[in-house]
């Protein structure tokens, strides 16, 4: 879009509907600030409406009765418990999707965030803290939970959105409050949220030559350090923010422990974490032994589901280890035996 003659558009509109130069001159200020963003621009409820492609009677009641958009069930753990997930109904998910591409996706957030962010992934950061003295793991308590409405308000008007408009986002993105652990634009409303925490952070580690990476709500710290001091410093500023540190699951590793990060051991080489080998081993020896078919009778999984599970996992090792001939074994065993399913 062209901002000269955006600005010639918007005046003749304007004048042909009875407005002066002043009512231009106050618009098209507002607008350009959205503009050099590279942002959407919405001067008010009706024309988000507009811009969505809904009815402004379904983003109002989406809007208002946000709790009637919404499916909610559970999922475990993989330490135990469970995990409560709030997933939007597929209009409002659409809604929501919108606005992460057009309105969320433009926003620079920190380099330290991995999670969530194009041409980055979990290996990446894992990566990163390979062949360390000392991995520190960190994680911030109830997260999505706690990264409240009042802070996502905020984050819509610091990019530059009119109190109404950024009202209407707001509720659109949050659910009894706070981000839904399901909805498509809470991960990255989540990395814009601490983007000056996490440059904070990192201006405090590159100091001390310590590598900090966060991925969603779990940090990494490695280096030669005493975690002490990072733990007292990712506390105070965490509280800054209205966030509280998990203190059950800090976790100090030493390079003579399994350092591991986001589910990945970084001591030496990155691979999967020898429980995890040791299960995807012993079910091979049972697939290979006894066959497939005698081995089923003691997995309550149908055949084909059962086998794109274990493939999954030996796909995945390999995702981070390409080099894992144990795990290359496996795959062409099952792909040339088992091709079909």
């Amino acid at each position: 879009m062209n901002w000269d003659k955006y600005c010639n558009e918007f005046c003749k509109e304007a004048e042909h509907n009875g407005k002066n130069a002043t009512y231009c001159n106050t618009w098209l200020q507002y607008a350009k600030s959205l503009y050099e963003k590279k942002l959407p621009i919405i001067y008010n409820q009706k024309h988000l409406c507009l811009l969505l492609g809904y009815k402004e009677e379904y983003i109002y009641a989406a809007s208002n009765s946000a709790i009637n958009f919404y499916r909610t069930y559970k999922i475990p753990k993989k330490n135990g418990g469970t995990r409560e997930i709030s997933e939007p109904l597929p209009s409002l998910k659409e809604i929501q999707r919108w606005i992460l591409d057009n309105v969320l996706a433009p926003v620079n957030i920190s380099v330290y965030a991995k999670a969530y962010v194009k041409k980055k992934s979990i290996k990446e950061n894992a990566r990163f803290h390979k062949r360390q003295p000392i991995v520190l793991s960190l994680d911030v308590e109830r997260f999505f939970d706690s990264i409240t409405s009042d802070k996502i308000y905020s984050l819509f008007l610091k990019l530059g959105y009119k109190e109404d408009v950024s009202v209407l986002l707001t509720n659109l993105c949050c659910l009894n409050g706070c981000l839904p652990q399901g909805a498509p634009t809470s991960p990255m409303l989540s990395n814009i949220v601490l983007t000056e925490f996490d440059n904070i952070i990192g201006k405090y580690t590159n100091e001390k030559k310590i590598r900090y990476t966060r991925y969603a709500d779990d940090m990494t710290f490695s280096g030669d350090f005493k975690p002490g001091q990072i733990i007292s410093f990712v506390k105070y500023n965490l509280s800054n923010l209205g966030l509280k540190l998990n203190e059950r699951k800090i976790r100090t590793r030493k390079k003579c422990q399994r350092q591991e990060v986001t589910g990945i051991v970084v001591n030496e080489k990155m691979q999967l974490p020898k429980p995890v080998r040791k299960q995807i081993r012993q079910e091979m020896y049972y697939v290979r032994k006894y066959g497939l078919e005698s081995h089923m009778q003691y997995c309550d999984i149908s055949k084909e589901n059962y086998l794109q599970h274990l493939k999954g996992r030996i796909q995945y090792g390999l995702f981070i280890n390409p080099y894992d001939y144990e795990l290359q074994d496996y795959l062409g065993y099952l792909d040339k035996v088992y091709g079909k399913y």
